[in-house]
């Protein structure tokens, strides 16, 4: 591994620790937490590059519960794209008609599950 690659990857997984707590501390705050919250795109791929954006997927019992967290995490400045889905749609996703949705599904790495 080169040292540039190095350096990516040290650089990448102390945004990601960074990304985690500040998630942690907006989920703490509320007595109920959502089931989930992915990190996918480029930032999950590991192809990112420093025009890329955030993206999350947050999973909640209902889809309003789901879209409340989506707003409290934009509203945090967390994220630049956050899709909030009830169980039952990110359940279906590896599914979706859409090949954009299953890879949405397939790539997208845990940042927050409940009882963690």
């Amino acid at each position: 591994m080169t040292s540039f690659q190095d350096l990516r990857q040290r650089r990448h997984a102390q945004w990601l620790t960074e990304l985690k707590q500040q998630i942690q501390a907006i989920v703490e705050r509320e007595a109920k937490p959502p089931q989930q919250i992915y990190l996918f795109g480029s930032r999950a791929r590991g192809d990112w590059d420093g025009l890329s954006d955030t993206d999350l997927l947050v999973v909640a019992d209902s889809k309003g519960e789901a879209d409340r967290w989506a707003d409290q995490l934009l509203d945090g400045g967390l994220a630049q794209d956050v899709i909030g889905l009830d169980q039952e749609a990110w359940h279906n996703l590896p599914n979706h008609p859409s090949v954009i949705w299953r890879h949405v599904a397939r790539e997208a790495q845990p940042l927050i599950e409940a009882g963690s």
